[in-house]
């Protein structure tokens, strides 16, 4: 595609997305991630999952025949719920409140594929007699905590409702805290949340400012001591989410990148080290128009398609990259279609509307009013977490 005629395409999307943390881009970071996680979840594990297999799946979804919801949402989308229901609720991030929906979830629902470690975390935050809800967390693995993305996949409702970036990146670490104390495992979430919140602003317009800001962020997160400490006990780079987001800007200047490519530099699994940085470039590497998809494809669709071709950890891969995507293109840029498809999009899309509400009041008011969740967060100031684990019971 000529220069012209991308440059005119990236003007519809704008358009069409509307201004910077409109409701149209709210609506769709959340409906674009439950529609990842419920579409990557039928790819969940692969291998080798060629681009005409994705293709075809992506194409029945246009099939009349097909009943709504008829693909079911992971763990991923029932913890994001809670993340929103929590922040609406209470108006605000309350460490309590929160993890008591986790385990409460859980228990309602078990069988959404929620991996060993994070199973023994919630049971203990059912306890009624849990005074701390950071400590089942901060006990796994021997202390060292767990690194995994299970911190990363509901981390985007907080960039949703939170409009300063400070705010932003605290909850969302703290949120992570809750289940995944390593900070290999947190700084992964605070990544995931603030690669959406830049999009929400249009930042994707200017990728290569993008994915700038996102190191230049990461610089100074990862100069942590915890986050040193389990750099290093995990045989780690210094600051290894600045050193993956280095591999995606090298990807990026490449005239072609390939499948095999981009897991081999970024990982396609379970940590979020090696998932999220990967969510990212999906979405950066779908912005222009590729032979391998069709013409008629957007941006979105493309953004998906690219995360389910990679196997491995689909539904979460696709869930991040949606979300960051959907905040950048709108809900239009979802196909109805695949929306009707997925159990919990219509909901995401109501609470969407709910949270872009919050966002506004919190955005007219001043930021030190703002729940903070008085007991854990001043836990949390005095106990930083220098474990480091793996996730869902490997070590």
């Amino acid at each position: 595609m000529a220069a012209t005629a991308v440059r005119a395409a990236a003007a519809a999307v704008t358009a069409a997305a509307g201004s910077p943390a409109s409701l149209s881009r709210f609506r769709g970071a959340l409906v674009a991630a439950v529609v990842g996680d419920c579409v990557g979840g039928e790819f969940e594990g692969a291998e080798e999952v060629p681009m005409e297999t994705v293709l075809r799946h992506l194409n029945g979804l246009e099939n009349d025949t097909k009943g709504d919801a008829t693909l079911e949402y992971s763990d991923d989308t029932a913890m994001a719920r809670c993340v929103v229901q929590s922040l609406l609720t209470r108006g605000g991030f309350d460490e309590q409140d929160m993890a008591h929906r986790f385990a409460k979830e859980y228990s309602a629902s078990p069988g959404r594929g929620y991996g060993a470690g994070v199973i023994q975390v919630l049971k203990k935050l059912a306890s009624p007699h849990l005074s701390d809800v950071y400590q089942p967390a901060r006990e796994q693995y021997n202390g060292r905590g767990s690194f995994g993305n299970g911190g990363a996949m509901r981390a985007a409702p907080f960039a949703l409702g939170f409009p300063e970036q400070a705010n932003v990146k605290k909850f969302a670490r703290l949120g992570a805290m809750l289940t995944h104390s390593c900070s290999l495992g947190y700084n992964g979430a605070l990544l995931q949340a603030l690669a959406v919140h830049l999009s929400l602003q249009g930042a994707l317009e200017l990728p290569q400012q993008f994915i700038s800001k996102l190191i230049t962020e990461m610089e100074n997160v990862e100069e942590d001591d915890a986050a040193r400490s389990d750099a290093r006990f995990l045989k780690e780079a210094d600051k290894p989410f600045c050193e993956r987001l280095y591999r995606v800007k090298d990807l990026m200047g490449r005239s072609t990148v390939s499948i095999e490519e981009v897991i081999s530099e970024l990982g396609n699994g379970i940590a979020a080290l090696h998932s999220v940085p990967t969510a990212i470039f999906c979405v950066l590497h779908c912005l222009e128009p590729r032979e391998c998809f069709p013409e008629s494809y957007g941006g979105l669709e493309r953004t998906i398609a690219f995360c389910l071709a990679l196997g491995g950890d689909t539904d979460t891969i696709a869930c991040m990259a949606g979300a960051i995507a959907g905040a950048h293109y709108g809900i239009q840029a979802i196909p109805q279609s695949w929306i009707k498809c997925c159990e919990g999009a219509e909901d995401a899309d109501v609470s969407a509307g709910q949270l872009h509400m919050l966002y506004q009041q919190l955005s007219q008011s001043d930021s030190s009013d703002i729940r903070t969740g008085e007991k854990s967060y001043g836990l949390w100031t005095e106990n930083k977490s220098n474990g480091a684990e793996k996730k869902n019971g490997t070590q």
